[in-house]
């Protein structure tokens, strides 16, 4: 980091410094190598030479044994200046003699100079002993004093060297120091002036920073323009975005986005949701694009007419009201509204048609278009033309409760707390029990049981229906495949139109093998949407053993010839026949009728709620199969 950012000056001298270094000191310790290595080998030479002197005299002493005489044939060595130490051992290394400088020997003894001869016998040869000298040369510790001397010469010259170059570098380069300052001190737009003075280097840098500099002058100018140029685009497009985002696309009226805008801003006192009745059989029978034609035509209508109109979505659209109106003065108002409207014609594609509304209406700053839209369900509920909403009638609160419910059901299958009752289906003429009903309850997180009209419809709107048919399909099945009685599921239409659910109730028969004894009951009252459908599954499961019945038979509103296509099984008569039996004959005649038609397509016949004696011995004189209901048996736990 540091060397990144230093000067180029420190960069260039320091790099020359560190260079040099490294060839001086390389060359330094290569020279004072050799010096030594030289000036070592002559003064071992000198040594030798020494030695060799005494050498001669030394052997014949030694030979002939007058080791008195060692001290006079060494005297030409130890005279001479500069010897430390000098020994002569026999061939036992016994020391025959001594000489040292003892003032000297400690300080010198390390770095001195040695040479060791053997001494042998002259005739024979054989080893007599040893000379060893210590020799230190004071003019080789000054040879080598100088050298070191002239090193450091040389060392503190260059040091100074580099000290002049280093400020003379500076002084070339203080140019760049000057362009760095005024570059940082520059601003977009400022009009930068740098002097051509210096080296050809610097004044070639100059004039290229003054041409760039011209040049960024100008993109900048063109840049200011480019974004002024885009601020307005920008704007253009935002804009056009809102409008998108708070205008319907297919009528260009304010959209929900805007009114939920503007209900936050408390300016709307009254707001009235217009829903267009049978829309859904426009589109059917004319087709979307004169659907859509109508959509637009009936928005700008309204808006013309209230001079505040939103299209809530799909078929409703919103009027909002900003002054102080009384329920009374509104109502007058829509009233006359929808008598223009059905006075009015919309001419599509040489289409005249007519439309017909329903609206919802709600007073007052809070939740006003979630009252309206209560309103407006009031309204179809109950086949009004206008509504207004009304607090006292906790519609709100009965929300809050299917949801609470909703939430209930949701965590009681995810708990296990979804159970199965079965109640006996008794046989008119035997007084047996061979089939039973399958019921479901619910248990709430009070341990309470939950019966099925609290919690069934909620479970068909939030689309938990599917999950509990299942549930109970797998309990039935499972508790009846030990068993020996038949057995009776309630499907839905939807269940049987739920490719899922019949493959489920399909594998789930199969596996437990409880396909001939299943009787699956499609509830006619509801009505039934899809007969093929309906007719594909019969022959599926009646290919498996299974039986179909049809239950509440004679309320609902399918004919004779659709249950003649059904092939069923059983034909269960509707309570609401059987509970009058014995004091309405109409219900009588129609039990009759039913028992009759049902005896021609070869199937047996099942009376609900049979709830005491009386009904059950009508019952058993019009020859009905078997019969259902609290009188016989109530629904009971099997597991």
């Amino acid at each position: 980091m540091y060397r990144s950012r230093s000067r180029l000056s420190y960069k260039v001298v320091g790099s020359l410094i560190l260079v040099f270094l490294l060839m001086f000191i390389t060359f330094g310790i290569l020279i004072s190598i050799t010096f030594e290595n030289t000036k070592l080998a002559s003064e071992k030479q000198k040594a030798d030479l020494l030695l060799q002197t005494i050498e001669k005299s030394l052997q014949m002493a030694l030979y002939l044994k007058f080791n008195e005489q060692i001290a006079e044939k060494v005297s030409p060595v130890v005279s001479v200046p500069g010897v430390i130490e000098l020994s002569v051992r026999d061939n036992n290394g016994k020391l025959l003699y001594l000489y040292t400088t003892e003032k000297e020997k400690p300080l010198n003894i390390h770095n001195a100079i040695s040479a060791t001869h053997k001494i042998q016998e002259p005739t024979s040869g054989h080893f007599m002993g040893s000379i060893t000298l210590y020799y230190n040369d004071l003019a080789y510790d000054e040879t080598r004093q100088a050298m070191y001397n002239v090193f450091y010469g040389v060392g503190i010259s260059i040091a100074l060297i580099f000290f002049f170059a280093v400020w003379w570098v500076r002084y070339l380069l203080s140019p760049l120091s000057q362009i760095a300052q005024k570059v940082r001190d520059y601003r977009p737009g400022d009009q930068m002036v740098l002097e051509e003075e210096g080296s050809v280097e610097i004044e070639q840098i100059v004039t290229a920073f003054n041409a760039m500099q011209g040049t960024t002058y100008r993109y900048l100018r063109q840049m200011e323009a480019m974004n002024m140029s885009l601020e307005g685009a920008v704007k253009e497009k935002t804009l056009e975005l809102e409008n998108q985002y708070y205008s319907d696309r297919l009528t260009g009226l304010p959209n929900r986005f805007r009114l939920q805008e503007k209900l936050l801003q408390g300016e709307i006192t009254a707001l009235a949701i217009v829903n267009v009745d049978d829309f859904k059989e426009i589109n059917d029978f004319f087709g979307i694009e004169i659907g859509d034609e109508m959509l637009i035509q009936i928005g700008a209508w309204l808006n013309v007419l209230s001079g505040s109109c939103y299209r809530l979505g799909s078929d409703e659209f919103v009027l909002t009201f900003s002054d102080t109106l009384s329920s009374t003065e509104l109502e007058h108002r829509l009233i006359t509204l929808m008598k223009l409207l059905d006075e009015k014609t919309f001419t599509i594609k040489d289409e005249s048609l007519n439309i017909r509304v329903t609206i919802g209406v709600a007073l007052g700053t809070e939740n006003v278009l979630t009252r309206a839209d209560i309103a407006l369900h009031y309204a179809k509920e109950n086949k009004k033309q206008i509504a207004f909403y009304n607090q006292e009638e906790r519609v709100e609160e009965q929300y809050r409760s299917n949801l609470t419910m909703a939430s209930d059901v949701r965590r009681a299958l995810f708990e296990h707390r979804i159970l199965c009752h079965y109640q006996p289906i008794v046989d008119f003429k035997t007084g047996e029990i061979h089939k039973y009903e399958t019921l479901v309850r619910m248990i709430d997180d009070a341990g309470n049981m939950i019966p099925p009209m609290e919690f069934l419809p909620i479970a068909k709107q939030t689309k938990l229906y599917p999950q509990i048919t299942l549930e109970v399909l797998y309990q039935a099945c499972t508790l009846f495949a030990t068993r020996s009685e038949e057995f009776s599921i309630n499907l839905s239409d939807s269940d049987i139109r739920n490719s899922h659910t019949v493959s489920e109730i399909i594998r789930t028969i199969t596996e437990t093998g409880t396909a001939p004894r299943i009787v699956f009951e499609i509830l006619e009252s509801e009505g039934i949407e899809s007969y093929e459908e309906v007719t594909q599954f019969i022959t599926k499961v009646k290919a498996l053993g299974a039986k179909i019945a049809i239950d509440d038979f004679g309320t609902g509103y399918s004919n004779f010839e659709n249950i003649l296509k059904l092939s069923v099984d059983y034909i269960k008569i509707d309570g609401s026949l059987i509970r009058e039996i014995s004091s309405n004959p109409r219900h009588h005649i129609i039990v009759e009728t039913i028992i009759d038609f049902a005896r021609k397509i070869g199937a047996k016949t099942i009376a609900e709620f049979v709830s005491d004696e009386e009904i059950y011995n009508t019952l058993k004189n019009l020859d009905v199969d078997y019969s259902q209901g609290y009188f016989t048996g109530k629904p009971i736990s099997l597991s």
